[in-house]
Formats: C-alpha cells, sequence, structure tokens
C-alpha cells in the first residue's frame, strides 16, 4: 500500500517494507492529533477527580482497540491538561461495519456499570479511579461485548480539526495521525497498516462488477459458461 501524505504517522514506514502500489491511501486530508487536542474531547464536570477515566475506542477497517484515558491533570478551568493511556483490548469483529479510521470517546450505560461494580452500585456511580481501573481490565471481555453489541454511547466523535492555509483561509481535516496523541505506543504499527491495507483491499473488492454491463440475456447465459441452445432446453411432455 502506498500512502499519499505530506505527513507521516506511527505505521507509514511499513510501505516501503511491504512495497505494493496496487493499493493507494490518499491520506492528504490528515490533521495532527496532539494530546492537547486529545485533551480537548475529554469530559470533566464538578465530579471529576483527578485518576478519573474515559473510555477511547478506535476503529481501523474492522479491527478495534479500547482504551483507558487515565485524567492526570485537571486545570482550575475544568480542563484535561494531561493524561496516561492503558490499552483494554484489541480484536477484530466483522460483523460490524467496516470504517477507515474512527476514534470516538465512548461511554457505558448503568447496565454494563452494574456488571464491572455490582458492589458499588449506586453510591460510586461516578467514581473511576484505580480500585476500578483495575476492575475494568479483569473484566474487559464485558466491554468488549457491550461495543459487540452496539451497547455503548458516542460521546465525542474525533474526526475532523480545522487548519490554517494562511490568512483567513481554513481548511477542516478528518483523518486523524496518531504519533503523538499518546495511543501510538500500545498499539502494533503492522497491525494498524495492514487494517488500513485491508480497508482499501475489501473497498476495491466490493466495487469491482462481477458481470459486464450491457449484455442481453443470450449472452449473459453464455458468459456464464452455459450454451444457449442446449443448457436451458424446455422439457417437451409426450402425452
Amino acid at each position: 500500500m502506498r500512502i499519499i501524505d505530506k505527513n507521516t504517522d506511527f505505521y507509514d514506514y511499513y510501505q516501503n517494507i511491504y512495497h505494493d502500489d496496487s493499493l493507494t491511501f490518499d491520506r492528504t486530508d490528515s490533521f495532527l492529533l496532539s494530546k492537547e487536542n486529545l485533551c480537548g474531547y475529554l469530559h470533566v464536570d464538578k465530579y471529576t477527580l483527578e485518576g478519573d477515566f474515559e473510555y477511547l475506542l478506535l476503529q481501523v477497517c474492522n479491527k478495534f482497540w479500547l482504551f483507558l484515558i487515565i485524567l492526570v491533570k485537571i486545570g482550575e478551568d475544568q480542563q484535561v491538561k494531561d493524561y496516561t493511556v492503558e490499552l483494554i483490548a484489541s480484536w477484530k469483529n466483522y460483523n460490524k461495519p467496516r470504517c477507515l479510521i474512527q476514534l470516538d470517546v465512548i461511554s457505558f450505560g448503568w447496565d454494563i456499570n452494574d456488571q464491572l461494580f455490582p458492589c458499588d452500585w449506586p453510591w460510586r456511580q461516578r467514581r473511576k479511579g484505580e480500585k476500578e481501573k483495575k476492575t475494568v481490565i479483569e473484566k474487559k471481555s464485558i466491554l468488549v461485548d457491550a461495543i459487540d453489541k452496539n451497547n455503548h454511547r458516542v460521546e465525542r466523535h474525533i474526526d475532523s480539526q480545522r487548519e490554517n492555509l494562511g490568512g483567513d483561509e481554513w481548511v477542516e481535516k478528518h483523518i486523524p495521525l496518531l504519533k503523538t496523541s499518546g495511543l501510538a505506543g500500545y498499539m502494533d504499527p503492522l497491525a494498524v497498516y495492514l487494517a488500513i491495507e485491508e480497508f482499501f483491499s475489501k473497498e476495491k473488492t466490493a466495487a469491482e462488477r462481477i458481470e459486464s454491463v450491457g449484455l442481453t440475456d443470450k449472452e449473459r447465459i453464455e458468459n456464464h459458461g452455459f450454451d444457449a441452445k442446449t443448457s436451458f432446453r424446455g422439457k417437451i411432455e409426450r402425452r
């Protein structure tokens, strides 16, 4: 797969290892997702404490990564200033619609939280500290199953960023580059590269026509290897 982009990401070097020009990823619509940018997508209110966490879900083709984003520092302006990352799980699900790259801040309902923290219900509804983080890692199959069944909420899509082209000219970019987000160190770059390549391969296959356009019925029959004169001759009933 060949990548076209003035910017680079942490998986790009595999295009030189697995050189193949049959697939091209035009990534000129990319933007650099920094930690500062990602902080702006994380939820904070008067109940949020340093050490609490959010869930982040990345999908590339049919490959998924679920992360814990631990809120390390919250400013006086009630904005996240820093965070650390832990990978909860990665898996594939070919029953869900594929996409190129989708990154979302997600949450789970009370039914899922009740399965994770049954003894803490309801007084610990909002607290998500070190004890809860350990529980989430141990019971990650509950979260994976919930995502596979679409039993989660997307709180924010991280899918666009405005970029200044000079003066008053701005353009909106839509493909996040993850190398400075803090997520890259928790993903196998080859797995990401192959997932992107798989997406374009499947899109190319889906776009290809199985049968030529504009054929007559007779030509369609012959195109499938049958003889129009003998293969579909009706049976004559004798009385």
